[in-house]
């Protein structure tokens, strides 16, 4: 069996014993030789700086493994397979019209299906029970490949479905629109029967029902089960970010929903692995991947607390040679969460630039500016 096999059979993601990490450590030495042998940039881009996997002792050292600038995804169609091996190609697209991609051959999508849901189960988050979902987010008549889209309704699969409502839907020009109210009757209907609830999407539009529900004066009871995951960021919206705490006592007093039942979501298309809060709302990274943080200028390798770029780690995709991305995020490790878990978590701590790397959520966050009801 390939170590990226037995990665992938890796059912506990937090799992942080030495076998488990040495699996993840041959899995990525495993993926670096296809995509060096398969991509011609890549193989470039080590041979200018004279990479040898050989020189990486640890897991540690990873960091040595050559990245790719997250923003060369915008401009480069960087493939490691024959494009008619792709099986599905998702988009970030920005107001600027740069568009950033992912593509996928079968057993790529494969391994990330597999790898959200070990996450999602190792959280205890998958029900038996039926649910009702409220999609913040674009429906499939209006999604265009965007990643974000793809990754909202893989999260409405691990509860089964009674039934299903998007907040943003296609108009009578067939153009994607925010429907507010009919989003606040939606909630109002699903309020009356005892079944959980679970919100997915942008924390701005999930936001924006709550201010309606808060300025109509209205309060809704749902079950204790119920469920948000926050999945998209502010984007575009930064301005009318709220805290996190502030955010939990809107959704406790208008829906009920407690804060332990909050979970955020952080990632890009160009990596592709998603990291979930815990009880203490840290973002734990998994056994499948590794999250080092550079130095801005010199891309030095700073310590835990210390702030400075995101460079993320990942063996799972084979179709495109993005096993290690430099982001335009600043954030910072840590370690010794008190939830138990072991494995460090990210703290994010803003963004390099202003139009860098913003995700599909801005055009989204767009709807809202046009306030369009």
């Amino acid at each position: 069996m390939k170590w990226i096999d037995k990665l992938f059979e890796i059912e506990d993601a937090f799992c942080d014993t030495k076998e488990c990490n040495d699996i993840f450590f041959n899995a990525m030495k495993e993926a670096f030789g296809f995509h060096y042998k398969n991509s011609e940039i890549y193989r470039n881009i080590c041979e200018q700086e004279n990479f040898s996997f050989d020189s990486i002792g640890s897991i540690d050292e990873l960091y040595k493994l050559p990245h790719i600038i997250v923003d060369a995804f915008k401009w480069y169609d960087l493939l490691s397979i024959d494009k008619s091996q792709v099986v599905a190609t998702f988009t970030s697209s920005g107001t600027s019209g740069q568009k950033s991609h992912i593509s996928w051959d079968e057993a790529s999508k494969n391994r990330q299906s597999k790898m959200r849901e070990n996450i999602v189960k190792s959280y205890g988050l998958v029900s038996k029970k039926p649910v009702n979902y409220l999609i913040f987010a674009y429906s499939p008549r209006v999604s265009q490949g965007k990643g974000a889209a793809y990754a909202h309704q893989m999260y409405s699969t691990f509860a089964p479905e009674n039934e299903k409502f998007f907040a943003i839907d296609a108009d009578e020009n067939s153009n994607a629109k925010f429907f507010l109210d009919k989003t606040i009757e939606k909630l109002k209907e699903f309020a009356k029967n005892s079944m959980p609830l679970r919100i997915i999407g942008f924390p701005a539009f999930i936001y924006e029902a709550l201010l309606k529900m808060k300025s109509d004066g209205l309060k809704l009871n749902f079950n204790k089960e119920s469920l948000i995951i926050i999945a998209g960021g502010w984007k575009t919206a930064q301005n009318r970010a709220i805290p996190f705490d502030e955010f939990a006592e809107l959704t406790n007093e208008f829906l009920s929903i407690d804060k332990s039942r909050i979970v955020d979501i952080y990632g890009f298309v160009e990596h592709g692995v998603p990291y979930m809060t815990c009880s203490k709302h840290h973002f734990h990274i998994p056994i499948y991947s590794k999250v080092f943080i550079r130095k801005p200028g010199t891309l030095e390798v700073l310590g835990e607390n210390e702030r400075g770029l995101l460079q993320v780690l990942s063996p799972y995709n084979y179709a495109q040679p993005a096993i290690s991305v430099l982001s335009t995020d600043y954030a910072v490790l840590n370690s010794n969460c008190p939830c138990g878990i072991t494995r460090q978590y990210i703290e994010l701590k803003g963004r390099a630039g202003v139009k860098k790397h913003e995700g599909c959520a801005i055009s989204a966050t767009e709807l809202l500016k046009a306030k369009k009801r």
